[in-house]
């Protein structure tokens, strides 16, 4: 008897097939650089191929209003205000967000990356309110600061302070005959305290701080291979990237000293899709050391640049070496068994060309080994090393920082 292959039967077998297709194919969408509020602790991350450059803002938490079982009480201080433009390279950055404080209790302090610091604001001491977030337990290129809690009015409670800059609104303070306080609003506002004469109230708590980071500057596609190399008479420079969005085109800029740059050719933008792959021919390279870089231009006309890439078609340059690289102390020695004699200059930079490190010295020739301690905010991702004098081109290094 022949078997007949219904409709209802080919629904479940379709289905196998696709759940077997998704289990063995998954998508994948690449990671992109986001803006980000953190109401409480975390990590931010900039995903691998991306450089940005962010506006960071902190807001410290409120503080208590005032502790105590009988009378009246002061309101909490408001938390400051502390923000910077960073530029972070692909890494894992630490968020804190201050927590409001408890009665009798201060804010605490929010921060990004132990760079850019908000102070919490004080709790009220008892009857008298709490001192206000100040820019010496604050740190960032602008810094204000709160105001001080209210003190306590007869048996009324003192009002809670705002947080800075717009931060949330004080608690109110308690009204007698002993009615509490409010809680301070996030971001920053500070506690209202209780009222008297008895101690049938409580003080509100502080509000809780705050973390925004918003992007100023970003590299809207993930370079996934970028590379230059002698071809024929020329340098060959091949890019690949994946996840384009709304980019007009690709400048390649060239540079002999690995600092100063300049556009040699442009190369339009496909927006694909999928990773799409670029290239570009140097047909005039210097007879020494050649440095490159791509410069992304999106339609808006935001630009971002690559990480720098060097071709050497100067075979009488000493050879230089880097240890230990990965850097994980702080400290990476340049070594190098013959350097000519002269004056040099050594900088350290980051994925934008931005410097990080400049130092110099003198070297009567021969042998050298030089120590470079990195700064102790440096983040963790890909950076440059370059060494040059003035008759000798600049060599250069790449560093990845752990």
């Amino acid at each position: 008897m022949k078997k007949i292959f219904t409709q209802s039967m080919a629904l479940p077998f379709l289905t196998s097939i696709l759940f077997i297709a998704i289990s063995f194919f998954p998508c994948s969408v690449m990671a992109q650089p986001l803006n980000q509020t953190f109401t409480s602790s975390g990590t931010y991350v900039v995903p691998a191929g991306y450089t940005v450059s962010v506006i960071v803002e902190t807001w410290g938490a409120g503080g208590g209003g005032g502790n105590g079982s009988t009378g009246a009480k002061g309101g909490g201080a408001g938390g400051a205000y502390a923000s910077s433009t960073l530029t972070l390279s692909a890494g894992s950055y630490t968020v804190t967000v201050g927590i409001g404080g408890a009665p009798g209790v201060n804010g605490g302090n929010s921060s990004f990356a132990n760079s850019v610091i908000a102070q919490g604001g004080g709790a009220a001491n008892g009857e008298f309110g709490g001192t206000a977030g100040s820019s010496t337990g604050s740190t960032g290129t602008i810094v204000i600061e709160s105001i001080a809690g209210s003190d306590r009015s007869n048996n009324d409670g003192g009002a809670g302070a705002p947080g800075a800059n717009g931060g949330g609104s004080g608690g109110t303070g308690g009204l007698s005959n002993n009615e509490s306080g409010l809680a301070g609003i996030a971001p920053g506002g500070g506690g209202g305290g209780k009222a008297g004469p008895g101690s049938g109230g409580a003080s509100g708590n502080g509000g809780n701080g705050q973390v925004r980071i918003t992007m100023n500057t970003v590299l809207a596609v993930g370079f996934t291979n970028l590379k230059a190399y002698e071809k024929q008479n020329g340098v060959q420079i091949d890019w690949a990237v994946s996840g384009e969005t709304n980019m007009a085109k690709y400048q390649v800029e060239k540079s002999m000293d690995g600092n100063n740059f300049i556009v040699i050719g442009n190369v339009i933008a496909t927006n694909s899709s999928s990773q799409a792959n670029y290239n570009y021919l140097d047909i005039a390279p210097a007879a020494k050391v050649n440095y490159y870089r791509i410069r992304t231009v999106a339609v808006d006309g935001r630009t971002s640049l690559s990480t720098i890439i060097k071709v050497n078609l100067d075979k009488t340059v000493t050879t230089i070496s880097l240890y230990p690289n990965p850097v994980t102390n702080g400290h990476v020695s340049l070594q190098s068994s013959h350097l000519e004699k002269g004056n040099y200059m050594l900088r350290v930079v980051n994925a934008a060309g931005r410097p990080i490190y400049t130092s110099s010295f003198v070297h009567s020739g021969g042998a050298v080994n030089q120590t470079v301690q990195l700064p102790a905010n440096t983040a963790a991702g890909i950076y440059h090393l370059q060494l040059g004098n003035d008759i000798s081109a600049v060599m250069l290094k790449t560093i990845m920082i752990q």
